[in-house]
């Protein structure tokens, strides 16, 4: 019998890596449980905890099954489109992704509805056009950059666009969410996205780099409990996407951000650590 035999891979503490916070929910139930079946355990959690993502723009909900329902030959987008079912895999690439799923529903279900809209399309060479690219970078290896619309927040993602590290993680350090410190002021929190780079945060290395897309928030976003900031990033992120994703973007409009470099994302207060010019490249460019 398969059994889902990843979940020794994932930290069991009660206080879970900053990043990792977000997901602190599902993540405790599943390593609780230990479940056999992925699938099986995330319509369970799903329904448990009032969750219902739905195909975009429709009433219709999504469920999770096994990969083994996806008919060979049938692109996975399309499958989830025409029969509202996510195929998963029993392994930590499916498992962070269905942990997107429960905190950006109605986000993932547009990325699912853009792919569609752009399936026919063909602009570059590997058989998508850039639009879907653009979508599976995201996808895979995405970070939204919350920042406040104010001075500060404007400061920061206009450092983070021009490459300006000092301005952006360590001048700025202070205005950065810390989750062990209560404060008044807060003007940026990263939430990471993408399910390969919450995988691959499992085994961090310095130079591992985010595409990030900045949104901006009221300043009282950031006073909000987390479970109101997600559902509140969850709408203002699809509206920022549905604008974003239309035809002639590329991957490259999105902001690279070391991700190690986040203030309190790892041993990092030492203004040295961003000194490492391989990591903490020079540029400038603009996003869109």
């Amino acid at each position: 019998m398969p059994s889902v035999d990843f979940a020794y891979l994932l930290p069991r503490t009660a206080c879970l890596p900053v990043h990792l916070r977000p997901y602190a929910d599902i993540h405790h139930a599943f390593v609780d449980d230990c479940p056999t079946f992925l699938a099986e355990w995330l319509n369970g959690y799903f329904l448990a905890n009032n969750i219902t993502p739905k195909l975009h723009a429709t009433a219709t909900p999504l469920s999770f099954v096994s990969q083994d329902d996806l008919p060979h030959g049938t692109a996975y987008e399309a499958f989830i489109h025409k029969y509202a079912k996510i195929p998963t895999r029993d392994n930590l690439h499916d498992w962070f992704g269905a942990c997107v799923w429960a905190k950006f529903p109605k986000t993932k279900a547009l990325l699912n509805a853009k792919h569609i809209a752009h399936f026919d399309a063909v602009d570059s060479g590997n058989g998508r056009n850039r639009v879907r690219d653009t979508i599976t970078v995201f996808d895979e290896n995405g970070a939204i950059i919350a920042v406040s619309d104010d001075e500060i927040g404007s400061e920061i993602a206009d450092a983070l666009v021009g490459f300006d590290w000092q301005t952006c993680l360590v001048k700025n350090r202070q205005y950065w969410h810390n989750p062990d410190i209560a404060k008044r002021y807060t003007g940026a929190r990263a939430f990471i996205f993408g399910h390969a780079l919450l995988e691959q945060m499992l085994n961090p290395y310095k130079s591992l780099c985010a595409h990030t897309l900045i949104v901006r928030v009221p300043q009282v976003f950031f006073a909000k409990p987390l479970a109101m900031q997600l559902s509140m990033l969850d709408e203002l992120l699809c509206d920022r996407l549905d604008k974003f994703l239309v035809a002639g973007v590329t991957p490259r409009q999105f902001s690279p951000l070391p991700i190690l470099g986040v203030p309190h994302f790892w041993d990092n207060a030492d203004a040295a650590f961003y000194q490492d010019e391989f990591v903490f490249r020079k540029g400038r460019r603009h996003q869109r």
